[in-house]
């Protein structure tokens, strides 16, 4: 007796678990465009639950390798994250809790806990619209990726840039640079998203931004990006040159705000307009930064 095709079990996909990334890739290329490259698979799975991408044959976890999901500084300074590292346990790492408290707050407005617990740095990051990135630009983060022989690093801002990366090819890092002991009177971060509602929802915008400000309150040094549903996140690089040296003033607010609204390469789509997202990246941007101007007795802050 013959079965309907809607009534038989979904075939589900072969995993297979390599324990180096020259395996992984070796893998890749025996399987090619029916193997797909995994972490924690969490936006994989919502792609295929909603029918964006077909699910494939083969998974090829990298969950399995141990060089991918260590966390370590370097005698430089530098924050070696591997990008199967968990976004729950990047959070709950004192290392970054003091040294990196910027990604600790972007990781914390992502999705739900359980999904935290599964997610992977890497993996939001390899999307090319997630909501680290921003986080990740301000803090200057490069990616480290192989195609199981030869090795590049490259800012990630270049990276986003360039052409989506080969999926014969694996992102095996990312690093950050860190400051011990921060100028707490002097430094500044941000890092704010909306939403559709408070938690586990897409991101209408995303915003991150880094001041270092000097004492006669000119800008030492800034950087700002900006992302948020489907647009590929960006630093605002110009408007950083302008800034840089001036006074942080209402004039320079005004400029900056008019830059962010011009210079967003927002997305629309079902949840928001262009207009719409490129208005809210400014105002949430200019709004950090007047914050930080009252602090240091603008002159419309309040005399004590």
């Amino acid at each position: 007796m013959s079965v309907p095709l809607h009534q038989l079990p979904e075939q589900q996909p072969l995993v297979w678990q390599p324990t180096s990334v020259e395996e992984a890739i070796h893998l890749k290329h025996q399987w090619g465009d029916d193997a797909v490259l995994v972490s924690g698979g969490t936006w994989l799975r919502t792609r295929w639950e909603n029918g964006v991408s077909p699910l494939p044959q083969h998974l090829i976890s990298l969950g399995r390798i141990p060089a991918l999901s260590g966390l370590a500084i370097d005698a430089g300074g530098l924050i070696h994250i591997g990008p199967s590292l968990h976004l729950a346990d990047l959070m709950d790492n004192e290392l970054m809790r003091a040294r990196c408290r910027l990604l600790v707050q972007a990781c914390a407005e992502i999705a739900a806990p359980s999904v935290r617990n599964l997610a992977s740095i890497g993996g939001n990051v390899v999307t090319r619209t997630g909501d680290l990135i921003p986080a990740l630009l301000v803090l200057d983060a490069l990616v480290i990726c192989s195609d199981g022989h030869n090795e590049r690093r490259v800012s990630l801002q270049e990276w986003l840039e360039g052409p989506v990366q080969s999926s014969f090819e694996v992102m095996t890092g990312i690093t950050v640079p860190t400051i011990e002991h921060r100028d707490e009177e002097h430094t500044f971060e941000f890092y704010l998203k909306v939403g559709r509602r408070e938690t586990f929802t897409p991101s209408v915008v995303t915003v991150a931004g880094k001041l270092r400000i000097a004492p006669d309150r000119t800008i030492q040094g800034i950087a700002i990006a900006a992302g948020g549903g489907s647009a590929v996140p960006a630093r605002f690089n110009e408007l950083e040159a302008i800034a840089i040296g001036q006074p942080l003033s209402k004039q320079l607010l005004q400029c900056l705000h008019k830059g962010i609204s011009e210079g967003f390469n927002a997305v629309a789509d079902d949840y928001a307009g262009v207009a719409y997202r490129k208005q809210t990246a400014a105002n949430l941007i200019v709004s950090e930064c007047y914050k930080i101007w009252r602090k240091g007795g603008g002159e419309d802050a309040p005399k004590s």
